[in-house]
């Protein structure tokens, strides 16, 4: 009953991130560390060490690779500590499942933004055209890190007994 609690309870925090993203292109730091700590909670309750510490092993992993990359401004700051509190959630043994997933809904989530900023302009008028940006196009990457948390979460056995 308390895992559950704790699943649907990231959920929504994992929700609110998703949202905020999109409307500020931001995702709060506070919001981030709730996430973390669900996470490490869910942890402590599947009473498997050696599961914990390979996921703890692969957040460090996913976030110094995603450090590296924000460096190099390819990803957002938020979305490195998203995907990494996200991981925490997840457990490794979901991982390359997530990851994948992640994809998937970021790809599309990158086409949609494109068609609004390339055909939105045709069918709104000039107006609008002038006020869509000319450089490099934001995509909010967490939406597309909290669906696939939320889709995976939603999966796992050990919360509802049933698996991909």
């Amino acid at each position: 009953m308390l895992q559950k609690a704790v699943a649907y309870a990231s959920m929504a925090l994992l929700a609110v991130a998703a949202y905020s993203d999109i409307k500020t292109f931001r995702i709060p730091n506070l919001l981030v560390g709730a996430i973390a700590v669900v996470g490490l909670i869910r942890l402590v309750l599947t009473h498997d060490p050696l599961a914990a510490i390979y996921t703890v092993g692969a957040a460090v992993l996913v976030f110094t690779i995603g450090l590296v990359l924000f460096a190099r401004r390819i990803v957002g700051g938020g979305d490195v500590k998203l995907l990494t509190a996200t991981i925490l959630l997840i457990r490794y043994r979901d991982l390359f499942d997530f990851l994948l997933l992640m994809s998937v809904v970021g790809a599309l989530l990158s086409v949609a933004v494109m068609l609004v900023h390339n055909y939105l302009p045709l069918v709104a008028g000039p107006r609008l055209a002038v006020r869509l940006p000319k450089t490099r196009l934001p995509v909010p990457y967490g939406v597309a890190i909290a669906t696939a948390g939320i889709v995976t979460l939603l999966f796992q056995p050990l919360l509802f007994r049933y698996g991909w």
